[in-house]
């Protein structure tokens, strides 16, 4: 059994690289994999939490795998009260956290946090988006990186396409882990916090996912 604590964020300045559902998936891959495991959602738009409450609306009587819960990151001493909480748990504590570097007291977050998971994809706005993202958090903290390829075309396959991504992964490699690639899938995108994970989904994710599982246990 799992009995140390860590702190795992789920980050990038970027939209659509698919924060929440990577960070659900790896959630129920974890529970699947015998890890305890809770997930805090700290994005203003409260995705993560709204998407439990649909599913449990949905279906009252399921038993949820994982517990989710929102985090007030305006207040700081609030924040600080949860991030004690999170502390005490004996297991792995994923948050989800806001697409920004503007919103309130989210250095304490990247202070408590023992890894961060960063999901990109390959085109010119992304990478440029998380290397400022990198520049800005690095100041915070010299916080571990993992970066997560995720929702990656494999059609698009022309040279100067392929020379993008093999720069890219060794630029990333330089700073943080790169794990395997996610294909872009609608297995990923239709991910759920109640059930667990399909067999396609599971194939989808499993390479990538347990790289960071090594990372975590490093």
């Amino acid at each position: 059994m799992f009995k140390m604590n860590r702190i795992i964020l789920f980050t990038n300045i970027k939209g659509g690289v698919g924060k929440t559902s990577t960070c659900a998936l790896f959630a129920q891959y974890l529970y699947e994999c015998g890890y305890p495991v809770m997930a805090l959602d700290a994005d203003i738009q409260a995705s993560l939490s709204r998407h439990r409450e649909r599913e449990l609306a949905a279906n009252p009587d399921v038993a949820v795998p994982w517990d989710v819960s929102t985090i007030d990151t305006t207040d700081r001493q609030s924040l600080q009260s949860s991030i004690e909480e999170a502390k005490k748990f004996e297991g792995i504590v994923l948050i989800d956290m806001p697409g920004t570097l503007n919103a309130s007291n989210l250095d304490l977050l990247y202070q408590a946090a023992d890894l961060a998971v960063v999901p990109v994809s390959y085109d010119f706005d992304t990478i440029d988006a998380t290397g400022i993202f990198i520049k800005v958090i690095k100041r915070v903290k010299d916080i571990r990186l993992v970066f997560l390829p995720n929702r990656i075309n494999t059609t698009e396959n022309r040279a100067d396409e392929m020379k993008q991504r093999e720069e890219t992964v060794k630029i990333l490699g330089r700073i943080g882990k790169v794990t395997p690639r996610i294909k872009q899938s609608v297995v990923i995108k239709r991910y759920s916090t109640v059930s667990p994970l399909d067999k396609y989904q599971k194939a989808a994710v499993e390479h990538a996912f347990d790289a960071i599982v090594e990372q975590i246990n490093v």
